[in-house]
């Protein structure tokens, strides 16, 4: 037993220096293990197993010494028995511990160090490239064999028919995946279809032509994909636009011109066809991608109607505007009001001096003379009668602010008579002889002929002054003498509560034909606006047919591409091949 113990020390003692050989390149390893001491009772502490503890170590010292790596963690990985050894110094020691723990007396001296121990050497990728390579080359080798005859059995024909044969021979083997791939991807293209939604935009107005809105502002088709759009379709959709992320959402609709044209350089083109294609964002569920698509068309119609299209707000009536106004105030308001929709319609007759609305058989020009009726007959009632009476909310505030604006007119009227007379004096001291020789020779080049012609002179401007400036005194003169009739009747007027109750009652009738004649104009206007602008936007759903939504040209196509990938790999095999028959 004693030689045994001698003689297991004296391999211990071998295996340490070895290890010290081993690592003299790196100075830190050597130090750690020169730290290390092997002793007698270290290693084989004597119990009644000592035998079968000894007889293990010594394999594991053999079996380190045998370790043909010479690196210092497989020297202490053998010496410790344990496959997760590290490379340190520590692990010799722990080996160590670990061929005491053997024999069955002593405890390891450095469990934390065995636990975290793991092999971090090159080994285990090396270990998990040779598996893949052994899997690979069997994967492989069915091919290969197919290869390898075809090679032996048509040596003398050509690359492109050798590798056609096995083409063929490998048929199964190159279908198989094809139809997996093309059969996946049809899968996985028919679920996008369903998030995918298209229409087609035209714009049905003259004005597109030149890239405009109808209003003559510049056309923008992306506003279709703003915020402001987004979220009133979210609106219509019944959600709320702060429980998503619209930002994402404007990001998933494109905008792309559909009818483009080649022209020379230099030259534009503008398109007045868009296709719009929205991508459903995951946030928004429980509805349909043709319907959220319906839903952003009709909050960009609106939008457009609201911003771009003829602003009919003037055919509006807010009754809201006359408070805190005084009667005869009211009086005038109405008469702008219907000033205003005389304009309007005005501009309607002369773009269509001919169109009749069908239900209503109404005409621009019938609609204006409702209008006329309503300013000559009601309103010119409602003013007498308001005039006579002396209707006001403070009958002295009234008169004394009219009182102030006649003084203030006082005053326009005498400067602009002066200026009338100083010019008209001016004129009166002109030589009347000069006037005839104010001429000059000139050519009218349309006719060709020669002629005198008289130009303006000095005179001539201040005569032309001195008629508006009259003009303006006379004007003045009338303004002034109505404010003087109105003050009159104002002050002999009762101003009873009667009176009051009956110039409201004729504001609100007033009030009810404005918005019944504005209801006529409204829907004419509109019957007209899709006579002879198509509705200004039409939207057209694409519909998109089976091979469209599968997307199977585009499967098939990837699929060629592979089965030419296959051929030119198969084809550099037989390249690799020497005239004998094996590869180089």
């Amino acid at each position: 037993m004693d030689n045994k113990k001698f003689e297991l020390t004296d391999k211990a003692k071998s295996v340490s220096s070895a290890a010290k050989a081993v690592s003299s390149g790196c100075e830190d390893a050597t130090s750690d293990i020169e730290a290390v001491s092997f002793s007698i009772e270290d290693i084989l502490p004597f119990s009644g197993a000592s035998s079968s503890g000894s007889d293990n170590a010594s394999s594991d010292i053999e079996d380190a010494s045998s370790n043909d790596d010479g690196s210092l963690s497989d020297t202490v990985d053998a010496s410790s028995g344990d496959d997760n050894a590290s490379s340190d110094t520590g692990e010799a020691s722990s080996g160590d511990d670990k061929a005491s723990s053997d024999t069955g007396d002593a405890p390891s001296t450095d469990d934390n160090a065995k636990s975290n121990t793991k092999d971090a050497s090159p080994k285990h990728r090396f270990k998990i490239i040779d598996d893949a390579s052994r899997v690979t080359e069997k994967v492989l080798s069915p091919f290969n064999k197919v290869i390898d005859d075809v090679q032996r059995n048509y040596s003398n024909s050509s690359r492109i028919k050798k590798t056609i044969i096995a083409m063929f021979n490998m048929r199964v083997w190159i279908c198989i995946p094809l139809i997996a791939i093309i059969v996946l991807g049809s899968c996985y293209f028919a679920f996008q279809s369903e998030k995918t939604a298209s229409v087609e935009m035209s714009l049905n107005y003259e004005e597109a032509a030149n890239g405009l809105n109808p209003n003559s502002t510049r056309f923008n088709a992306y506003n279709i994909s703003s915020k402001d759009v987004v979220e009133r379709m979210l609106w219509y959709c019944g959600i709320d636009p702060e429980s998503v992320n619209v930002d994402k959402i404007c990001d998933g609709i494109s905008i792309n011109a559909t009818n483009h044209k080649s022209f020379s350089e230099g030259e534009y083109y503008i398109s007045t066809t868009y296709k719009i294609t929205l991508n459903r964002h995951s946030s928004i569920k429980d509805i349909k991608t043709e319907d959220l698509i319906t839903y952003l068309c009709k909050s960009y119609k609106d939008n457009f109607y609201s911003r771009y299209t003829e602003n009919r707000s003037i055919l509006e009536f807010d009754i809201e505007v006359f408070n805190d106004k005084e009667y005869l105030e009211i009086a005038d308001l109405l008469d702008i009001k219907a000033q205003q929709i005389k304009k309007y319609l005005n501009t309607r007759s002369k773009q269509s001096k001919s169109y009749v609305e069908a239900e209503s058989d109404e005409t621009f020009k019938s609609l204006v003379q409702k209008v006329e009726d309503i300013q000559s007959y009601d309103i010119a009632k409602y003013r007498t009668f308001v005039t006579m009476a002396g209707c006001s909310d403070d009958k002295a505030r009234f008169i004394s602010a009219l009182e102030y604006v006649n003084r203030l007119m006082g005053i326009s009227y005498k400067k602009d008579m002066a200026g009338y007379t100083v010019r008209n004096d001016g004129i009166k001291m002109y030589d009347d002889d000069m006037i005839s020789v104010v001429m000059i020779p000139s050519i009218d080049d349309s006719k060709n002929t020669y002629y005198m012609s008289k130009t303006k002179t000095g005179m001539d401007y201040i005569a032309k002054e001195a008629d508006d400036m009259l003009d303006s005194a006379q004007q003045t003169s009338k303004e002034i003498t109505v404010n003087e009739d109105i003050i009159s009747k104002m002050a002999a007027g009762t101003n009873s509560k009667e009176n009051l109750d009956k110039a409201s009652q004729m504001i609100a009738d007033i009030r009810n034909k404005f918005t019944e004649l504005s209801r006529q104009i409204e829907a004419v206007d509109k019957a007209y606006v899709k006579y002879r602008t198509k509705d200004y936007l039409t939207f057209k759903p694409v519909k998109k047919s089976l091979i469209q939504r599968l997307r199977l040209v585009f499967l098939f196509e990837v699929a060629a591409g592979l089965l030419v990938l296959i051929f030119v790999v198969i084809w550099l095999k037989f390249r690799m091949y020497k005239k004998g028959g094996k590869a180089e």
